[in-house]
């Protein structure tokens, strides 16, 4: 008997507790909310680095969490659902294979993989070996990759060794610099370049060689003093020395101070006098 009222005394005393703390949640919360905060703060203030650390870590979280559909084109209905389970990698849940460390995929369905061992896979077929590093345009099925020699390859044609590329993933066009300057687009030669930019929807180049004299693909347009290229439409807008500012090889204003070039290939400027203008 006294054991039952034992045992009913604990039950009462912990319907008791529950209703107390049911009756007051906010208060234990703010209570806990408190203490976690002011703990916090001591310890930032002992070592303040950590506020930076917790900032770097919840981005970077972040960054992985979210998927940016920017870098999307704008119509891409067929991209497949890829992911890499315990090293298997599936394809629409079909698997492809084994040891996958990283893959692309595009908009018409083709999947790029690499496995641990630096292999490159299209689908379930091995394409090369002692891969550096890959990509694939966003339609079609153009592969392009480095080697670990810094050798360059487009869809198994080897290109050349390669001191700097850029892979134009709208169209599939590699435009890459080798050890001794010379500028290609694919196995395209323009010439020896000091610098040059690419519009990533078009493939054009501009480039500019040793002598300042600005080119766009294989057109010499005229000695720049400032150039862009707008990335959907390949124009050129450029500066001569005297202020003159071209859009490709036709003049369209003298006297200018400054200018932007927006990607539909618009030139928006401002001349000596402060005052904007466009074409």
């Amino acid at each position: 008997m006294r054991t039952d009222m034992t045992k009913l005394s604990l039950l009462l005393a912990a319907m008791l507790s529950a209703l107390s703390l049911a009756a007051a949640p906010a208060r234990a919360q703010s209570d806990l909310g408190a203490a976690f905060s002011a703990l916090s703060a001591r310890v930032l203030a002992a070592r303040p680095e950590l506020a930076t650390l917790q900032t770097t870590a919840i981005s970077h979280r972040r960054r992985r969490a979210i998927h940016r559909q920017a870098e999307l084109p704008e119509s891409c209905a067929n991209l497949p659902v890829v992911y890499i389970q315990n090293g298997d990698i599936f394809k629409n849940d079909e698997r492809l294979g084994r040891n996958a460390s990283s893959y692309k995929a595009n908009c018409d369905g083709l999947v790029v993989w690499q496995d641990s061992y630096g292999d490159l896979y299209q689908g379930s077929r091995e394409i090369a070996s002692r891969v550096q590093s890959y990509d694939v345009s966003w339609f079609g099925s153009v592969v392009v990759w480095k080697d670990s020699r810094g050798d360059l390859f487009r869809n198994g044609v080897e290109l050349g060794r390669m001191q700097t590329y850029t892979f134009v993933k709208y169209t599939g066009d590699v435009v890459w610099k080798d050890g001794w300057g010379d500028l290609y687009r694919n196995q395209e030669k323009f010439g020896r370049a000091e610098s040059y930019k690419v519009a990533m929807r078009t493939a054009d180049v501009a480039w500019q060689d040793s002598w300042g004299d600005l080119h766009r693909n294989h057109e010499k347009l005229g000695r720049a003093q400032s150039w862009e290229i707008s990335e959907r439409t390949g124009v050129v807008g450029w500066l001569d020395s005297y202020r003159n500012l071209y859009k490709n090889d036709a003049k369209v204003a003298s006297g200018v101070d400054r200018f932007t070039m927006r990607e539909d290939g618009r030139i928006i400027w401002v001349d000596s006098s402060g005052r904007s203008h466009s074409a």
